[in-house]
């Protein structure tokens, strides 16, 4: 079950910073999900952009990500980096815990980077739920549930199992999880059907 444990956005800085890299490449997780140049993504609990900018540069000119974020601090610093970036096509918006500010049926890939554990319950992936388009899908990439000094505490993290039943609750059908780096998992979800 999901605890609600927040990442607190003053520590921002840690999300960007590059040794992050060598335990948690983005462009090569990125590059296991369902993502193709010219799709619409929503990048849900983006941060300050660590997933978005790679994804953006994944899904071309031709596609679109949404970024969006309950912190408005997290946006402000992912509007900074896109500033250096003309080229990609990102919309920033706020959210809230439980309304994603997308049309239904809008996207074809919702990504929950790190998120899933955060969550005080359902409703976000109930939203991710209705922004997807029918063939759409989730990508959930979470900390394995190990005793770590980085990331989220013990207590926080969620076996594959509990990820599994989260994203049931939520209304999708996780596939087999996958490696993510040293400390994460990885999992392509999809809607239930009927």
């Amino acid at each position: 079950m999901p605890h609600g444990h927040k990442f607190d956005p003053s520590m921002r800085g840690h999300l960007l910073d590059p040794k992050r890299t060598r335990y948690l490449p983005p462009r090569a997780i990125l590059a296991k999900f369902p993502i193709t140049s010219g799709i619409v993504a929503v990048d849900i609990g983006c941060g300050p952009g660590y997933w978005t900018i790679p994804m953006a540069e994944i899904v071309g000119p031709s596609g679109r990500v949404y970024a969006v974020d309950i912190e408005e601090e997290m946006l402000a610093e992912l509007r900074a980096g896109l500033a250096d970036r003309p080229g990609l096509n990102v919309q920033v918006f706020r959210s809230m815990e439980d309304r994603i500010p997308l049309p239904p049926k809008s996207v074809d890939f919702a990504f929950l980077a790190c998120v899933l554990h955060e969550l005080d319950g359902p409703g976000t992936l109930r939203e991710a739920a209705r922004v997807l388009r029918p063939a759409g899908s989730l990508g959930v990439v979470e900390w394995k549930k190990m005793r770590q000094l980085e990331g989220p505490p013990y207590r926080h993290r969620l076996s594959v199992r509990q990820a599994r039943e989260a994203l049931d609750r939520g209304g999708f059908t996780a596939g087999d999880p996958f490696e993510a780096g040293p400390y994460h998992y990885a999992v392509v979800a999809r809607l239930k059907t009927g």
